[in-house]
């Protein structure tokens, strides 16, 4: 991308100069970065922030500038605007500078704009916080080092640069950037006119390159909404469960329409279930699942351990038995037990029997997410009493009414306009 067209930003509003002795009690400052459901491409093209808050860093903004002649917005000025998405932290910015000077080996020694994420707002520099570098030649730098899965496009032009980064929310550790997240926050710039850095802005603190107690605050805000969303059979128009017994010591009988379905330990009955995830809307995150039973009865008081597999092929409820899947398809082995054709060897979930009632099983939110994105994929999962003692445990089936069927729960991420 060339830079015609692109029009160089003001450097803020801009008023009488103060004096060069400046207060040494610095008041930290505050900002916000608003979540984005479609964020910016990058590319350079700075006129899709035109809506986004920009962060003016000048003489008259900076709380630590260095030297005198940093008054001047001609000589090095600029603003940041920053917005986060569903896996992205975005950053967009424009300096103003007389000479755009790159020509060290070292990035640190030339024209710069830092960038510092105090993860754990300690004020200090500790593992996990994130210091990244811009230069005007579109060299990066994440904690010194070359970042990986970074996009940028980074541009000079006439008396100054500009450009757009975009950041993994991975680069940030394992932090939930939901419920307005803050992290220490600053940001600078300094200026190489040809005979090294003779000066600097930093927007908060007496440092632009790393933590410092005096840092300001940035906080991730008006971003999506995370919750479990239940679905029962019958309840709004639900119908998206199905299941049925293998019955090893009747292996020709089908029981898709009976009230209960039984699991049995070593083996004998499994239960097969398939669940439909329905449409949540467009531009929602499924993120995890989980099942609930009821246990109608069991035929001693003894624990069944059990573990459940994804099913590899379709099979129907009004047919399905020990041996067949499909009217046209047998299993591959009876009972659904061919790894790898009629069942993966890979559980999603586990748990234990021991009392009537219901129980819940915790899904694999892995698998979850790959069956909401290929539903067409979906073929359910068995349920195998796969240890414990002979004992039969009855669950109430998707026939026994709405006050005992199987239910589901969904995990999704809603849009802030789209939360139900």
């Amino acid at each position: 991308m060339g830079v015609t067209g692109i029009s160089y930003a003001d450097s803020g509003p801009q008023t009488a100069l103060p004096s060069i002795q400046r207060s040494t009690e610095i008041l930290s400052k505050h900002i916000q970065a608003d979540w984005y459901l479609e964020p910016p491409v990058v590319d350079g093209n700075l006129s899709e922030w035109d809506t986004v808050r920009k962060l003016y860093l000048n003489g008259n903004t900076a709380d630590a500038p260095g030297n005198a002649y940093l008054y001047s917005p001609n000589d090095i000025s600029g603003w940041l605007s920053i917005l986060w998405s569903q896996d992205r932290v975005y950053l967009a910015f424009s300096v103003r500078d007389e000479y755009v000077v790159r020509d060290s080996r070292h990035v640190s020694q030339d024209d710069m704009l830092s960038v510092v994420f105090d993860v754990d707002r300690s004020g200090d520099l500790t593992f996990g916080d994130l210091t990244l570098t811009m230069s005007p030649d579109g060299t990066v730098t994440a904690n010194g080092g070359w970042p990986a899965g970074y996009e940028s496009a980074i541009f000079q032009q006439e008396r100054g640069w500009f450009g757009e980064v975009s950041i993994p929310m991975t680069e940030f550790g394992h932090i939930d950037f939901l419920g307005d997240l803050e992290v220490g926050f600053t940001w600078g710039l300094q200026d190489d006119d040809g005979m090294g850095v003779e000066s600097w802005l930093s927007w908060a603190g007496e440092n632009y390159l790393q933590p410092t107690p005096l840092e300001g605050s940035l906080a991730f805000v008006n971003g999506p909404v995370r919750k479990w969303v239940a679905f029962h059979p019958g309840d709004g128009g639900y119908d998206g469960i199905v299941d049925a017994s293998l019955d090893g010591w009747h292996p020709d009988e089908n029981d898709g329409d009976a009230p209960v379905v039984h699991l049995y330990a070593r083996n004998q009955y499994h239960m097969v279930l398939k669940f439909d995830i329905p449409d949540l809307g467009p531009n929602v995150r499924v993120l995890d699942g989980r099942i609930h039973l009821n246990v109608a009865n069991r035929n001693h008081d003894w624990e069944a351990k059990v573990w459940v597999y994804p099913l590899l092929r379709p099979w129907e409820e009004s047919v399905v038995t020990w041996k067949q899947a499909t009217t046209d398809a047998l299993w591959q082995r009876p009972g659904a037990d061919a790894v790898g054709v009629d069942r993966s060897d890979r559980p999603v979930s586990q748990g234990a029997l021991d009392q009537l009632g219901w129980v819940t099983f915790d899904l694999d939110d892995a698998f979850v997410r790959d069956i909401a994105q290929h539903p067409d994929a979906n073929y359910g999962l068995i349920f195998r009493a796969e240890e414990g003692a002979y004992v039969r445990y009855d669950i109430s089936s998707s026939e026994s009414g709405p006050d005992t069927a199987p239910w589901i729960e969904i995990y999704a991420e809603f849009p802030p306009d789209q939360v139900p």
